[in-house]
């Protein structure tokens, strides 16, 4: 009857520990979850780096600051008024 007793003893800690650390693990990954930000919604929040040495910079966050380098690289229009020019152009 000891023997019974102290092996259910110790597999009755073994699942309260095991429970335990399930539990505290859910907890730290929906926790986790909760305060991550995206890379880029950091980069939307974030004044561009830019802006205090270019006049174009001001106001632009550091991802759009990111994809207005993208745009002059690839040649996209930078405003609405250019690209009505270029649609303009294309119809004529």
């Amino acid at each position: 009857m000891r023997k019974t007793f102290k092996q259910g003893l110790i597999v009755g800690g073994i699942v309260a520990v095991s429970v335990l650390a399930i539990q505290r693990y859910k907890q730290s990954c929906s926790n986790a979850q909760d305060q991550d930000i995206s890379p880029s919604a950091k980069l939307d929040q974030r004044p561009s780096i830019d802006a205090k040495t270019d006049e174009t910079e001001v106001g632009l966050t550091q991802l759009d600051s990111i994809h207005r380098a993208d745009w002059q690289a690839n040649g996209f229009p930078q405003t609405h008024a250019e690209l009505e020019r270029l649609e303009k152009e294309e119809n004529q």
